[in-house]
């Protein structure tokens, strides 16, 4: 017991320390990318932190992980030492094998059950001891390439002094000269078409920063506990769902008897609504650019949804909502943090809020994406659920878990509406496939942290070079970021598609002149300012 509590500990450890690695890597390629010739004290700073990451990844026996930073290392140290050029196809290549090594720390208690060859086999073709013209075209070579067998790890090259696996920021560089490593960019200022953009960042098909999905996908927990229920399918386990109630409960620190789980957040509006919600008498209180879905529910059980002015930065008008309140007003629902806007309340001002609302009203908070806000316990309601008896809070599986094309979430409320909520409903509502990976995304630490990490640190790189570009930016604690650019939103979106990147167009929430984007891995996030920047 003791023995797996400290490997736990260790790994946690090993995990938040090379997420800080990879983001100082990040942070130095943002800096290489912009230079038309990038320095050997660059290439040299990357391999330093890289070989730390390596030998902790090393310490725990986490070969894969190993592995993939022995490769990069590998055309790191020859990149520095001149023998292959620094191209656009192999700085692609470089910045793609981070992003999925990022991966593969999330994952890292299964990260040796994962098929590196993808991300290998590019970095193996310009690491062999070839020529500057033969490292020109590696990326075709390895798209006709059978996958070989993996061969044995081969040792990174040693850099002087020696580095240890001490936290990158305590690693010593040797002082290197200004060294220019050769590389193929156009000429400053010079606008690319849509066509050469695509091209030079090795754009194949659309990415999709529209439907703020996981950018680190689906963790490997989960993707194994889906296909072992699928092979086993024909049985029906019993008590799964209490089991998942149990860790949730855990997780929020409250009695199990206030969690309600179910297939998606609107399921449990919905029923919230049926319970309470007199038809034809009643109302819901909302305000105007909210979830289109919320309207839909209300009308569903017969009630009518009125959505009052924002306030400013599209703020969602609290006070108004107070004082339009009466005993005919069945719930208030609020989201938060914000949907469009991405604007975070703070819980106390919703705490507030609750005490000043007609006794039978219920204040529902749609909390789906308020695992991203900084700190989350500043906006989430969760602290306040023993002092506000007409709480309703929702939760979703759906983005920082990875679980959106799984139907998945949960209620959190006092305890005796919660018995009313489950004795309304049909029995065994959720399939158990469902709960299963809900069970195993909440046990898979790493990758939810991982996760949080990525979004929150990407949301402050992509809003900073948003206003640098001239757009409006509006502050989110969401995964995606609500902006306006110089140039109408019709036109900026067409043009963005035409260089692979789909954002969101904000029609549907009566906002024509608005976008969001969401944020994704460092890569997406580059190069969708590299676009923009490119458009604007």
């Amino acid at each position: 017991m003791t023995d797996n509590l400290q490997e736990d500990v260790a790994l946690q450890h090993f995990v938040e320390q090379s997420l800080d690695k990879l983001d100082q890597i990040e942070n130095v390629l943002i800096e290489m990318e912009k230079s038309s010739s990038p320095s050997a004290a660059s290439v040299a700073q990357v391999y330093g932190i890289l070989v730390s990451l390596k030998e902790s990844a090393s310490l725990l026996e986490l070969t894969n992980i190993s592995r993939v930073a022995d490769e990069i290392g590998k055309v790191l140290d020859q990149i520095f030492k001149n023998e292959i050029e620094l191209s656009n196809d192999l700085l692609n290549i470089i910045i793609d094998s981070f992003d999925k090594l990022n991966e593969i720390v999330s994952n890292a208690t299964l990260s040796d059950d994962i098929d590196i060859r993808i991300i290998t086999l590019p970095l193996e073709m310009y690491s062999k001891p070839v020529t500057k013209t033969e490292a020109r075209e590696p990326q075709k070579k390895a798209e006709t390439a059978t996958l070989a067998p993996e061969p044995e790890p081969v040792a990174a090259p040693e850099p002087e002094p020696e580095v240890t696996a001490a936290p990158a920021e305590e690693i010593k560089e040797p002082e290197l000269p200004e060294t220019e490593i050769p590389q193929a960019k156009p000429k400053p200022g010079k606008k690319l078409s849509s066509a050469a953009f695509r091209k030079k960042y090795g754009i194949k098909k659309e990415i999709d920063l529209a439907s703020n999905s996981n950018p680190l996908g689906v963790s490997k927990a989960v993707s194994n506990s889906i296909v072992n229920m699928a092979n086993n399918c024909s049985a029906f386990e019993n008590g799964s769902a209490d089991s998942l109630k149990f860790g949730l409960a855990k997780r929020h620190d409250v009695p199990e008897e206030c969690v309600l789980v179910a297939g998606g957040a609107v399921e449990i509006l919905d029923l919230a609504l049926r319970l309470t919600a007199i038809p034809g008498v009643d109302h819901v209180l909302s305000y105007e650019y909210g979830m289109p879905e919320y309207s839909s529910v209300a009308a569903l059980c017969g009630v009518e949804l009125l959505r009052l002015p924002r306030g400013r930065n599209y703020s969602p008008p609290l006070d108004q909502l107070v004082t339009t309140a009466n005993e005919n007003t069945a719930a208030v629902i609020i989201t938060n943090p914000d949907e469009p806007s991405g604007y975070g309340l703070p819980a106390e001002e919703l705490a507030t809020m609750s005490n000043l609302l007609p006794k039978r009203t219920l204040l529902i908070v749609d909390e789906r994406s308020v695992e991203f806000s900084w700190p989350e316990d500043d906006y989430s309601m969760v602290n306040f659920l023993e002092k506000a008896p007409n709480l309703v809070i929702l939760r979703s599986f759906s983005w920082s878990f990875g679980l959106r094309g799984v139907r998945l979430g949960y209620a959190l409320m006092n305890s005796e509406r919660a018995r009313e909520f489950e004795e309304s409903r049909l029995p065994t509502p959720i399939s158990p496939l469902n709960i299963g990976a809900g069970l195993a995304a909440l046990n898979h630490n790493e990758f939810y942290y991982s996760t949080i990490a990525l979004i929150i640190r990407g949301r402050e790189r992509v809003q900073k070079g948003l206003e640098e570009l001239g757009c409006t930016v509006y502050p989110s604690q969401s995964n995606f970021i609500m902006f306006s650019s110089p140039i109408p939103a019709k036109q900026l979106c067409a043009e963005m598609l035409d260089h692979g990147f789909k954002l969101r167009k904000l029609d549907d929430f009566g906002l024509p002149d608005m976008l969001t984007v969401s944020i994704g891995n460092n890569s997406r996030n580059r190069m969708f300012l590299a676009a923009m920047k490119n458009i604007l």
